[in-house]
């Protein structure tokens, strides 16, 4: 049972692609699934992950600095598929970005 459960978890997950408002491939995009304690990070050029997951529902967020979060709820994985889950990340307006920073130099 334990080899067959380690199998879904490697045949089954989320995958898709992290894209601009433009359409462009990002990289360095953290993916979080709700319940699961290790992120991922977005590395290939072309802005593709996947993540295996068991079978069950998740909620997975995309988020990277200098861009607004994006979360995707009750994402349901199969058995044995891999559920497509695109994302699509807005800039933040570079004021917003610079007010942010400038708070946390204070902060610190």
């Amino acid at each position: 049972k334990q080899w067959y459960q380690r199998r879904v978890a490697i045949t089954a997950g989320i995958k898709g692609r992290v894209t601009d408002f433009k359409g462009s491939p990002m990289t360095g995009v953290t993916i979080t699934v709700s319940g699961v304690s290790k992120t991922i990070k977005v590395r290939h050029p072309e802005g593709y992950f996947w993540r295996p997951l068991l079978k069950g529902t998740y909620n997975i967020s995309a988020s990277k600095p200098g861009y607004y979060p994006l979360s995707r709820r009750n994402i349901e994985v199969m058995e044995n598929e891999s559920t497509v889950v695109p994302f699509i990340l807005i800039a933040k307006k570079p004021s917003q970005v610079r007010r942010k920073a400038r708070r946390r130099k204070r902060s610190m």
